[in-house]
């Protein structure tokens, strides 16, 4: 008994590992992809939807979390922006 439940849980990280493959949860981004990142990031109004789907739509963390950290930081420019403008008159 205790040797099937072994070799289940074997079976489940064998399996989980093979997701985390396929997906590129753990790839590296390339030199090249950081580039048209950057340069997607830079066009405006296309910058927007790029931080949006990185932040949501890539399959890898790393990317994920730069995607959310550069919503954040679009937000408070916006935020600054505003309240600068506003102060102005």
């Amino acid at each position: 008994m205790n040797y099937y439940n072994n070799e289940n849980q074997n079976d489940n990280i064998d399996a989980h590992h093979q997701s985390e493959i396929f997906f590129g949860d753990d790839d590296v981004v390339s030199i090249g992809q950081w580039i048209l990142i950057i340069i997607g990031i830079g066009i405006p109004f296309i910058g927007i939807g790029v931080a949006i789907y990185l932040a949501f739509g890539a399959t890898n963390e790393n990317l994920n979390n730069f995607g959310k950290a550069l919503l954040i930081l679009m937000v408070i420019g916006l935020f600054l922006a505003v309240l600068l403008g506003a102060c102005s008159y």
